[in-house]
């Protein structure tokens, strides 16, 4: 009699050790995505910092109405920035990042609303993108 239960326990026990292994794993696959995520948030925020924070080619500051232009953002993580015109000195911009972490992939992005204003303070003068006041960007998921 002690047999049978002694053999029944242990099969017990392994149940539920497999199954506590099976959780912990679970949650380990969830924090991946979540990290994942983050530094895809991150990448894109980064990106659209990094943008706004250099001189922009005259070139794309007159691009005509509704004119697209698309950049590779330089970073570990795979960033695109695209600008399009919104006519006059009005710009969208619109960063994507894809990031794999762990095997997990996650995409994040950005839209932002600026203006291309002539800075006359250095020589030659550049332009350089001003977020617009209020509501300006926006997560796109």
């Amino acid at each position: 009699m002690a047999l049978p239960l002694a053999l029944f326990a242990l099969l017990t026990l392994a149940l539920l050790i497999s199954l506590l292994l099976d959780a912990a794993m679970q949650e380990y696959r969830s924090s991946g995505g979540d990290v994942a995520s983050v530094r895809a948030s991150a990448a894109a925020e980064r990106g659209l910092a990094l943008w706004l924070s250099g001189p922009v080619d005259s070139a794309v500051a007159a691009l005509p109405r509704g004119g697209l232009t698309a950049t590779a953002l330089p970073g570990p993580d795979s960033v695109a920035l695209v600008v399009q015109s919104l006519g006059g000195a009005l710009a969208r911009l619109t960063v994507s990042a894809r990031v794999w972490s762990d095997g997990v992939r996650a995409d994040a992005g950005a839209v932002a609303l600026v203006r291309f204003e002539l800075d006359t303070t250095v020589a030659p003068a550049l332009f350089r993108p001003h977020p617009l006041p209020g509501w300006w960007w926006t997560p796109n998921p």
